[in-house]
C-alpha cells in the first residue's frame, strides 16, 4: 500500500511539473510559424544577419553587406528547423527577476545568440529572445525572453547545437528552382554554339536542334527527370560579392523557358581551371557559385546525354568487315564477318566477342562538351573502319589519347564531323585486344 501511494505522489508530482512547465513556457516563449513572420534577425559571436520574407521568398541578408548586394536566397525548411527548435524548447524552469547588474554573471553582456523575431500578422508582437551562458552542470542554458522582461529562464542546452548557425547554414545551395512540369523550352550551348534544343508539344519534346535531331521526340517524363536530376546538384559554396565574375565565355549554359516566366531561367557553368572547383553562376545565385570539378562532369553528361541516344548512329546489319589499325603499335587487322562469326582475314583467327564491341560502340556516350579542333598534346592512338558487302566504307571513328582529360576518356572523331567527342576510353582498349600479339625476338637479335 505505502509502495502505490508513493508511486501515485511521483506521478502526481511528474503531472504538475510537467503542467507547470507547459504553462511556463506557453506563456513567455514564442510559437510562431514560418508564415507568420516577416523577418527573423540573428545575432552570434561571429556575425549578424537577417533571415527576410520578401516577394521573391525567403532571402539572407548580411549585415554590413555592400549597398548594392545581392541577398542570398534562403532555405525555407532550414528556417522552419530553426522555428520548430525554438518552440520545442521551451523554458523549463525560472530564476524569476534578476537585477540588471547580475545579469552578466548570467552571460547576457555578451549573448551566445540574439533572435528576434518580427511578424507579419497583425495582432503578434516582436519578440527578442536572447541566449547566455551554459549551467555550471553543462545540461541547461540561462535564456531571456522580451515576454517576461528581466526575467532569467533555463532551457535544456541543445538548443544551441540548433540555432547558433552562421549565415551559410541557411543558404539555398541549389542552382535552380523550378517545376519541372513548368519547363517549356530547353536550350543547351557549348562555348562556341547551341548544342540542342528541346520545345514542348503537348506531351513530349521535340528537338529543334542540331538539324541532324530535327524533329525527333523525347517523352515529357526523360525531360522531367533531366530536370530533376540537375536540380539535385547543389553548390558546394555561394558567393555573395560581385568581384569574383570569371572572364571569357561559359563552357556549359542551359535556359529554361516555362511558361510563368518571361525571360529563361540560366545556369552557367565556366572552364574548368586548376583548382578542384569550377565558377558557376544562375539567376538564382547571379553573384556566382562554386561546384566540385565531378560535379560539373555529372552536370555536363546530364546535359549531353539527351542529345538522343548517343555519338554512333549506323546500321549494323550492313556491316560485313572491319579494319582496326593501331597508329601506336603500327598494327593493322582486317575482319571478316561470316555465318560463323567474325574471323581473321590474314591468321584465321577467330574474333570472339567483337560482335559485343561493336555493340558497345554504338552505346558510347560523350561525357562533355564536344569541341571543334584538337590540339597538342592529343595523339590519334586508334582507327576504325567498317565496311559494307560490297566493301565500300559505312563509316569510320578515330580515337585519340589527351592528358587534359579525365583518365577513363578519350576523344572520338567519326568520319569527316569536324567535331571530337570526350567518350570511355575503355573501347580502346578492348578494340585493340583483337590485335594479333608481336612474336617475341630472339635474344640475339
Amino acid at each position: 500500500m505505502l509502495f502505490l501511494l508513493a508511486l501515485i505522489m511521483a506521478l502526481a508530482v511528474g503531472l504538475f511539473l510537467n503542467t507547470q512547465e507547459h504553462r511556463l513556457g506557453s506563456g513567455v516563449w514564442p510559437n510562431y510559424t514560418l508564415d507568420a513572420l516577416q523577418s527573423i534577425e540573428i545575432s552570434t559571436r561571429g556575425e549578424r544577419y537577417t533571415l527576410v520574407n520578401e516577394p521573391s521568398g525567403w532571402v539572407v541578408r548580411s549585415e554590413g553587406a555592400e549597398p548594392d548586394a545581392l541577398p542570398t536566397p534562403a532555405d525555407k525548411a532550414r528556417i522552419e528547423a530553426l522555428l520548430g527548435a525554438i518552440s520545442h524548447h521551451r523554458p523549463t524552469q525560472s530564476l524569476g527577476q534578476v537585477p540588471t547588474p547580475e545579469l552578466a554573471g548570467y552571460g547576457f553582456a555578451e549573448p551566445t545568440v540574439r533572435i528576434l523575431l518580427r511578424p507579419s500578422t497583425l495582432g503578434l508582437g516582436e519578440v527578442l529572445l536572447t541566449f547566455g551562458h551554459e549551467a555550471p552542470t553543462g545540461a541547461a542554458v540561462y535564456a531571456q525572453s522580451s515576454l517576461s522582461d528581466g526575467v532569467v529562464f533555463l532551457l535544456d542546452a541543445s538548443i544551441l547545437h540548433q540555432i547558433d548557425k552562421p549565415s551559410e547554414h541557411y543558404f539555398d545551395y541549389r542552382m535552380l528552382e523550378l517545376s519541372t512540369d513548368d519547363a517549356q523550352r530547353l536550350t543547351v550551348t557549348g562555348a562556341s554554339s547551341i548544342q540542342w534544343e528541346l520545345e514542348r508539344k503537348d506531351d513530349t519534346f521535340v528537338f529543334l536542334r542540331p538539324e541532324s535531331l530535327k524533329g525527333s521526340s523525347v517523352s515529357s517524363s526523360e525531360v522531367r527527370l533531366f530536370l530533376h536530376n540537375l536540380s539535385a546538384i547543389c553548390a558546394d559554396s555561394i558567393l555573395t560579392r560581385n568581384d569574383r565574375q570569371p572572364a571569357g565565355r561559359p563552357s556549359f549554359t542551359l535556359d529554361i523557358q516555362t511558361s510563368k516566366a518571361t525571360e529563361p531561367l540560366r545556369l552557367e557553368v565556366f572552364p574548368q581551371s586548376e583548382t578542384e572547383q569550377v565558377f558557376g553562376r544562375s539567376t538564382r545565385h547571379p553573384a556566382g557559385f562554386l561546384l566540385e570539378r565531378d560535379k560539373a562532369r555529372t552536370l555536363f553528361r546530364l546535359a549531353f546525354d539527351m542529345q538522343w541516344r548517343g555519338v554512333i548512329t549506323y546500321d549494323s546489319a550492313r556491316v560485313q568487315s572491319a579494319r582496326i589499325y593501331s597508329v601506336m603499335g603500327n598494327q593493322t587487322l582486317v575482319a571478316e564477318n561470316s555465318a560463323s562469326g567474325w574471323e581473321d582475314r590474314d591468321h584465321g583467327r577467330t574474333l570472339a566477342g567483337l560482335d559485343l564491341s561493336l555493340w558497345r560502340l554504338k552505346e558510347l556516350r560523350f561525357e562533355a562538351e564536344p569541341v571543334a579542333k584538337l590540339g597538342y598534346p592529343a595523339v590519334q592512338r586508334l582507327a576504325l573502319d567498317l565496311y559494307t558487302k560490297d566493301a565500300k566504307i559505312l563509316t569510320s571513328f578515330t580515337f585519340y589519347s589527351d592528358p587534359r582529360l579525365p583518365p577513363d576518356q578519350c576523344w572520338l572523331k567519326v568520319g569527316s564531323e569536324e567535331m571530337f567527342y570526350p567518350v570511355g576510353n575503355q573501347i580502346i582498349e578492348e578494340l585493340q585486344g583483337y590485335l594479333p600479339s608481336r612474336p617475341l625476338r630472339p635474344s640475339g637479335e
